[in-house]
């Protein structure tokens, strides 16, 4: 498939307007069909099913014999009651929470008494997220729905039931646990010390779970409560805990920090390298940078990042790391060869790169080139995902292209960009991203043989899609409309204005009689 950049006029419009009309079809890292099924969910989320009053709800046996587990365990004074019901046990759960600050744990019907009590401490564990917490910027309900609204009610879910996981994790590891589980029955106490010993050996594949949950998903409620409390008492015991905030300046090292902070003095500029259009968003990435920028032999190097190598393409390397609050850690160690220009469009390069680590749809539309194809060259669309080991590639290879063409397009605008060399030509610059891809993933990515006839788009098409919209976001498109408009206006273009006119007139004293305004 050959995708040219076009003459900028007419065309470009039609460009940017596709640009848009894809973005908004392919939000986040989802195709066409994730997007239809989130809007189903969205709508099934509306039917609610009738809630039992907590009040009203008799005590129940098991859940008094754990009491002295369940205080312990609950935020607030009152745990929540505890009824069965007859929704259908799943073999993992067993229990639905109702929702809120007066929440209800649903046992599933038929339960046997082992059953009945790890279902109980699950469930509280899960209803303690709705708790009040005079300290949550946001109300949990308000986090999860803006989960759902984003990413589905598959990953909603998954972050329902994590918080409980998590804080089963928190509690069981905590010094809390031991005095807790002494003081229960005979007859329940070797259940919930199982429970502990799962929580306790298994911690790390219960972390792993959390991890699975997608990042952005993970990001809108690792950082209010009541995830944040949680998590961070869980990366404390798993020898994980984030490095302290560092602000943008903060985070340079001496070469860079002039660099940064014209960067920051020109928020147009900021916007297009880092792609954060809202106003809290630039102000949180500025206060928080989850990055780092520091020369070989620096040491400002966190241990952690001390092997990194660094790529003579790039002039840097890069080590990145997740650490459960839904942010890539990345630290940039830049080659102490560099110095001057060279050194400086290194910089400017790694903001964009870092951008592109997480461009989900630039990483969604190349997904089609990963996906599974039958023997009519058909893709199976659940199957057309960029493998998460290519991220860097698609920002490695992005990440230049991206940089020439901003050179290219604004440094008559931006004096900071006039001074870093450029390749100019756009085509030239598109078809070096693209090889540059499927060099990297040949193998895996999509790429016909010479001789298929059922081949009318060539090699890797998705991504040469991806990388050409990308690119889009740093070109200056100059479109006068009025210049696309026609050359000359006619005899009867003045007719149609001037009765358009009187009839706006005519409106208007209408409403002015009947005291419209």
């Amino acid at each position: 498939m050959s995708t040219t950049r076009p003459a900028r006029n007419a065309t470009a419009l039609a460009t940017l307007l596709g640009v848009a009309l894809a973005t908004a079809l392919l939000p986040g890292c989802d195709s066409r069909e994730k997007e239809l099924a989130r809007q189903m969910d969205l709508q099934k989320g509306d039917t609610k099913k009738a809630d039992i009053p907590a009040a009203e709800v008799p005590p129940h046996p098991t859940r008094d014999k754990l009491m002295p587990l369940l205080e312990k365990l609950y935020t607030l004074q009152k745990v929540p009651p505890v009824t069965e019901t007859d929704i259908v046990a799943d073999g993992t759960y067993n229990y639905e929470v109702q929702a809120g600050v007066a929440s209800v744990v649903k046992l599933a019907g038929g339960l046997s008494e082992e059953q009945k009590i790890r279902a109980i401490v699950m469930g509280t564990a899960e209803a303690d997220s709705w708790a009040f917490r005079s300290d949550a910027r946001r109300d949990y309900a308000d986090l999860i729905h803006r989960v759902m609204r984003g990413y589905g009610d598959e990953q909603k879910q998954q972050i329902l039931r994590m918080y409980g996981q998590l804080k089963l994790l928190e509690f069981f590891n905590s010094e809390a646990a031991g005095p807790a589980i002494e003081a229960l029955p005979a007859d329940v106490k070797p259940v919930v010390e199982a429970m502990r010993k799962h929580y306790v050996d298994d911690k790390t594949k219960v972390w792993a779970d959390w991890m699975n949950v997608r990042m952005y998903a993970r990001r809108v409620v690792a950082g209010d409560q009541p995830f944040r409390s949680v998590l961070r008492q869980i990366k404390q015991e798993l020898g994980q805990e984030e490095p302290p905030p560092l602000s943008w300046e903060q985070s340079m090292d001496a070469p860079f920090l002039a660099w940064a902070k014209d960067i920051r003095a020109n928020e147009e500029l900021l916007i297009k390298l880092t792609d954060l259009r809202e106003l809290k968003d630039r102000e949180e990435y500025l206060n928080e940078t989850h990055s780092l920028w520091v020369v070989e032999g620096s040491a400002k190097i966190p241990a952690k990042a001390k092997g990194v190598k660094i790529d003579p393409a790039l002039g840097f390397g890069v080590h990145r790391e997740d650490l459960g609050g839904g942010y890539n850690e990345l630290t940039f160690v830049f080659s102490k060869k560099l110095a001057g220009t060279g050194l400086k469009k290194a910089f400017v390069r790694s903001i964009i790169y870092g951008q592109l680590l997480t461009d989900f749809a630039m990483l969604s539309t190349a997904g089609s080139d990963f996906a599974v194809r039958d023997a009519d060259n058909v893709i199976d669309s659940k199957t057309a995902v960029v493998p998460d080991k290519y991220d860097p590639l698609y920002a490695r290879c992005g990440s230049a292209a991206a940089l020439d063409t901003f050179i290219t397009h604004f440094k008559a605008k931006y004096p900071f960009l006039a001074d870093m060399p450029a390749n100019g030509n756009g085509d030239a610059v598109l078809n070096e991203a693209h090889k540059c891809v499927i060099d990297g993933a040949r193998g895996d990515i999509h790429v016909p043989a010479k001789d298929d006839d059922k081949d009318v788009e060539g090699p890797a098409p998705g991504s040469r899609l991806a990388l050409y919209q990308m690119l889009a976001r740093f070109e200056n498109v100059d479109v006068n409309l009025a210049n696309m408009a026609s050359e000359k206006k006619t005899e009867e273009d003045a007719v149609i204005e001037d009765a358009e006119a009187v009839l706006k007139r005519i409106k208007a004293k209408e409403n002015e009689g009947k005291g419209i305004k």
